[in-house]
């Protein structure tokens, strides 16, 4: 638990770096590229994937925020440090979450919104969840091999799992990000102007996800019956579901998303008014 802790603070703290280098009254573009190298360095450095030698007297540019990752990356080797494979797919993942984060950073600070396309590839990256799934092999201590995990079953729930979690924080997120005036959200993007018909088109594309997730985790259930992974798929699956229903709960009560001053209506929905979409 504490070694998934830091993993969190680690990128929360990376985060409101590039945040901050991307400041638009004073972005910082050289900034910006040597915290993600960096990070991109440290990340492979401390999973025992780089051919570089261990520095432990080097210094990054923004050390302290870069190495803050070190603790979760030893707890990993400790565990997997056999597994090449995870520790490859950990960082593969971690690295695509702060890529994802470039992508915003440089669109804010061009003052352009992406394509629904563009968006797409690269959202389920820099809502940070597949990041958070592929640890629940960590967190549950479960070793499988990479051809169990490869397998379409299931990448499938891996992938919808993600895809649920990130249309639902674009939903419930929608009045804060409009307020400051932040229009990188699936919403907005399927919206053309009418804020109720983006809702709408992303509650049926969250509910294709769960659909595919159920389906997902049924036949991963199925096919490895019997085998020695039976119990791990199990784990994993409801794992998956597990963060589906907790990120709706808590999405719904936390104050972060300003939805905390609107009384439900009898079928606790949210009626609020969007002014204004740019």
């Amino acid at each position: 638990m504490t070694a998934l802790t830091s993993f969190q603070v680690w990128m929360f703290i990376i985060d409101d770096l590039l945040d901050q280098y991307s400041l638009p009254q004073r972005f910082d573009y050289a900034a910006l590229q040597i915290l993600l190298a960096d990070c991109r360095d440290f990340i492979e450095q401390s999973l025992g994937l780089s051919q570089k030698c261990d520095n432990d007297g080097y210094e990054y540019r923004d050390h302290d925020a870069v190495t803050s990752f070190k603790e979760y990356a030893g707890a990993v080797m400790k565990k997997f440090g056999d597994n090449h494979a995870y520790r490859s797919r950990i960082a593969r993942e971690a690295i695509a979450t702060l890529d994802g984060y470039r992508h915003e950073a440089m669109n804010r600070h061009e003052g352009r919104v992406p394509s629904l396309e563009e968006y797409l590839g690269y959202r389920a990256a820099s809502s940070c969840i597949m990041q958070v799934v592929v640890n629940f092999e960590f967190a549950n201590n479960v070793h499988m091999p990479e051809e169990v995990t490869k397998t379409p079953e299931m990448c499938r729930l891996y992938e919808s799992a993600v895809a649920i979690c990130f249309i639902l924080n674009d939903i419930v997120s929608l009045r804060k990000e409009v307020k400051e005036g932040f229009v990188e959200n699936l919403v907005v993007l399927l919206a053309g102007g009418d804020v109720q018909r983006g809702v709408d088109g992303a509650a049926a594309r969250m509910q294709l996800e769960v659909y595919a997730l159920d389906d997902a985790a049924e036949k991963a259930t199925r096919r490895f019956k019997g085998t020695p992974h039976e119990k791990d798929i199990e784990v994993l699956a409801n794992n998956c579901k597990n963060m589906c229903r907790t990120s709706w709960l808590w999405s719904v009560r936390t104050p972060r998303y300003c939805l905390a001053d609107i009384t439900p209506d009898a079928e606790g929905g949210w009626v609020f008014v969007v002014d204004a979409m740019g």
